[in-house]
C-alpha cells in the first residue's frame, strides 16, 4: 500500500470537514468537475459518434460543410432540428445542459457511501442522457424518410417483422460505402441486439461485461464497433462513419460546477452545467434501419 494512500474513513473526514465551510465546498465544487468531464468523455455513448470539439474564449462555433449535403443542428432542446441547405459553412446554436443534485444535512453523517461520489455519478447519468438524446435527434434528422434523391442514405426498412436481418445490416454498411466512407459505429436498442446475438459467433466478437461498462463497446461487426444505447428506439438502428466524417459538438463551456444550498430547506447543492452544440455536417456518413 502506497504511503501516500488514504483510507475511505480518511476521505470521509476530509469531506466532512470541507463541508463545514464555504471555502471547503467552493474548493470541492471545482474537484467534481474534472471526473464528471471525463465519464462524459469515455463513457457518453454520444461523444463517440460526432467530433468533441472545445472553442476558445469570443470563438465561433463554426464549420464548413459539403456544398451538396445540408447540415442539420440542434436550435435548441426540444425543438425539431434546423436543416441548412445554403452555403458552404454554418453556424452552429449553442444551449446549456444542467443539473442540481442535491443532499439533506441530515444525511450527511447518515450515509454510508461517499456523498461526492454520488453526486458526480449522479451528475453524469443526468448530463450523459440529455446529451446523447439531443444527439440521437439530430442523427436522426440527417437520414431523409424519402428515397427519391439517390445522393442520401435513405432509411432502410427491414423486410423480416419485428428483428434484424444481417442483410439489413449489410445493406446500411452498401449505402455509406458507395460515399467512399468506412463504417466505424452501429448504434442500437438492447432489445434489437438480441436479433445481433443470433447471428452467431462467426459474425462478430463479444467482448467483457467489463468492458461494456467502461467503454460502451459490445463487440465488433466487420468494420465497426456494436454500441449500445436504450435512448436508441427500439425499431432502430443507425449505422455511421467515423466521427469526424459526420458531425461535431462545439463546447463553449466545458463542466462547470457552483456550489447552490439550499439553507432554508437544510440542503446542500451543486449546479453542475455546459453549454455545448450539436451538428451534423455530413448525412452521408449516416444509415438507419427501421424495424417494421
Amino acid at each position: 500500500m502506497e504511503k501516500n494512500a488514504m483510507t475511505e474513513e480518511m476521505k470521509g473526514q476530509i469531506i466532512q470537514e470541507a463541508l463545514s465551510t464555504e471555502e471547503g465546498r467552493l474548493a470541492l465544487a471545482q474537484s467534481m468537475a474534472n471526473p464528471i468531464q471525463t465519464s462524459l468523455l469515455y463513457q457518453s455513448v454520444g461523444r463517440k459518434l460526432l467530433v468533441t470539439d472545445p472553442i476558445p474564449q469570443g470563438a465561433l462555433p463554426r464549420y464548413e460543410k459539403d456544398i451538396d449535403v445540408p447540415a442539420t443542428v440542434i436550435s435548441k432542446r426540444g425543438q425539431v432540428p434546423d436543416v441548412i441547405i445554403e452555403g458552404e459553412d454554418f453556424l452552429v446554436p449553442t444551449f446549456e445542459i444542467a443539473t442540481y443534485p442535491q443532499v439533506r444535512l441530515s444525511q450527511i453523517k447518515a450515509r454510508m457511501f461517499n456523498i461526492i461520489d454520488r453526486a458526480q455519478v449522479k451528475a453524469k447519468n443526468e448530463i450523459s442522457i440529455k446529451e446523447d438524446t439531443e444527439i440521437f435527434r439530430a442523427i436522426d434528422a440527417a437520414v431523409p424518410a424519402s428515397g427519391t434523391d439517390p445522393m442520401f442514405n435513405h432509411v432502410i426498412n427491414s423486410v423480416a417483422a419485428g428483428r434484424v436481418q444481417i442483410a439489413d445490416l449489410n445493406s446500411a454498411f452498401a449505402k455509406i460505402e458507395r460515399h467512399r466512407l468506412t463504417v466505424s459505429k452501429v448504434v442500437m436498442n438492447s432489445q434489437r441486439f438480441a436479433d445481433v446475438r443470433n447471428f452467431g459467433s462467426p459474425t462478430y466478437d463479444f467482448v467483457t461485461q467489463r468492458e461494456v461498462l467502461l467503454t460502451g463497446v459490445f463487440g465488433r461487426l466487420w468494420t465497426s464497433d456494436i454500441l449500445i444505447s436504450n435512448i436508441v428506439p427500439d425499431n432502430s438502428i443507425y449505422v455511421l462513419s467515423p466521427a469526424e466524417f459526420v458531425g461535431v459538438i462545439p463546447v463553449v463551456q466545458e463542466i462547470t460546477v457552483i456550489p447552490a444550498d439550499k439553507p432554508s430547506r437544510l440542503r446542500l447543492g451543486w449546479v453542475i452545467f455546459e453549454q455545448i452544440g450539436i451538428a451534423v455536417a455530413n448525412p452521408k456518413g449516416i444509415a438507419k434501419i427501421v424495424i417494421q
